[in-house]
This record gives C-alpha cells, structure tokens and sequence, in this order.
C-alpha cells in the first residue's frame, strides 16, 4: 500500500459523504484566504462539519436501492482511465470527488475489481495534487478487501471512523477550496448514479425520500462555492449548480416525488458531468 493510496480516502470521503449530509445557515461572502481553511467563515466550517457521520448514511441509500433489487451498472461510473487526462487542479479536485462517489457505488455493489481500479485512478489524481496522508494502512485495506468477514454496514462504519480522522487533517492543511470542488463532485456524481438507478430500475420515487435529501444539499454546496466567489475554479462549478436550480426547486419545494421529476434532474445533471469528466 503506498502513502498516496492512504491519503487518498479522505477526498473519497468528501465526494461520498455528500449525499445525505443537510445544513440551512445562512452564508457570509466576504474576503478570505481561500487556501487556508481555517480563515474561513464560521458558516463555511459548520457547512463542511455537517459532512461528519454521513457516510454510513451514503451507503445506506445504495443499499436500499440494492434491496430493491436496483442492477449494478458499470457504465454509470466515470471511467478509472480518464484520470491521466485531468491536468488542471480544478479537474483533478472536482474529479477525486467523482471518483469517491463512484468508489461508494462500487463498493456496496460488491464490484471490489472496479473499486480498486477507482482507487489507482484517486490515487494519480492525490499525486498530482500534493494531499498528505490522513489515513492508516489497515482501515484502507479492509474497506477494499475481498473475502473478509466484514459485511457492507460494516465496512461502511469504517469509513465513517477514518472520514472523523481525515476530517481533522482538511483543517491542518491548506486545502479548502480544493476539498470544496471535491464536494461539488461528489454531489453531481451521486446525484447522477442515484437518478440513474431510480429511473434503469424503474423503481417509485415517490418511497425515496432520500433522494429528496440528497438533492437539497444542492444548496448548501452552493454556499460552500460562493464563498470563495472571486476564484474562477470557484465561480465555473458554482456557475454549474446555478444552472441547476430550476430542476432542484422543482423536487424540493414538493413533498412527493414523481419519476418524471428525477428523469429531469437526471438529464441536466448528465450535462454538466459530460463536461466535467
């Protein structure tokens, strides 16, 4: 296991936790030290320590899906081969966070071939990026490890246990506006997987509150970009979620879901990955 696979699933974290994380307080964009996390808002930090916990959360929905007998779909995912195409920090940041919701998919789907490639792929992406370390070998090797004794709730409490260990570290580095284009990712790419299970499997949306929930998280990732407003990485993915707004209203301001409202989030989502993958 080399350094840079250890550190690599603190970002694999920030894309997966996404999905069910929630937060309502009202944003301050002001000026600020965009490397240095701990110069931001006290709104920004409670933004991302909302992230904290989730991940059991995540994998609980793809479980869910699973148990309604949702198909596996390779072609859902971004490929591990595009990852040596990425050559902006902004690529590179939004795509560890594609990655780490697709290592999500993967792996409560038992794909562990997939998975592994997912993480070679995170793993270039963190080289290039320069993030340390901030997880132990022996978490990272069970939660990729095949024919074990751990089941998948298992295996998600262990992430849920490293991601409090690396959620120390995004406070100790300089990386805040990098984990936050991971975030945008990570919310785009489960927004993506989860409408595109929903609607392959024909499954009734209306029983998937949790999907509701994950698509109003939409405005507090909206937050999160706004305020580092003056930074054109920034602005491109905040521009991106703005485009959104119309099909995200249209399933948050409704206490029930239709299909035809996930087939619509579905199609403009798509369009703003294509161009981001």
């Amino acid at each position: 296991m080399t350094s840079i696979m250890k550190n690599t699933l603190f970002t694999v974290l920030i894309g997966a936790a996404l999905l069910m994380s929630s937060c309502g307080e009202e944003h301050v964009a002001n000026e600020y030290d965009y490397d240095r996390s701990d110069s931001l808002s006290v709104d920004y930090t409670r933004q991302s320590l909302t992230i904290r916990g989730n991940i059991k959360e995540t994998s609980g929905f793809y479980l869910l899906l699973k148990s309604k007998d949702a198909e596996f779909n390779n072609s859902l995912v971004n490929s591990s081969g595009n990852a040596s195409k990425y050559s902006s920090n902004f690529d590179r940041s939004v795509n560890m966070g594609i990655y780490g919701a697709d290592l999500n998919y993967l792996t409560v789907f038992e794909q562990n071939e997939s998975a592994k490639s997912t993480v070679e792929a995170i793993s270039k992406l963190a080289a290039s990026l320069g993030i340390e370390n901030a997880f132990d070998n022996e978490s990272f090797e069970k939660i990729v490890a095949e024919g074990d004794s751990l089941d998948l709730r298992e295996k998600s409490n262990l992430v849920s246990k490293a991601f409090r260990n690396a959620e120390d570290q995004m406070y100790s580095e300089e990386r805040a506006l990098m984990g936050t284009l991971m975030i945008s990712g990570g919310w785009i790419e489960s927004v993506y997987l989860t409408s595109s299970i929903i609607i392959g499997s024909e499954l009734d949306a209306n029983g998937l509150s949790d999907f509701w929930v994950l698509v109003y998280n939409h405005e507090s990732v909206m937050k999160m970009l706004n305020i580092f407003g003056d930074d054109a990485d920034a602005k491109k993915m905040y521009d991106n979620y703005k485009a959104l707004e119309p099909v995200v209203n249209a399933i948050t301001n409704k206490s029930k879901l239709s299909n035809d409202d996930v087939k619509a989030i579905n199609v403009e989502v798509a369009k703003i990955r294509a161009s981001l993958i």
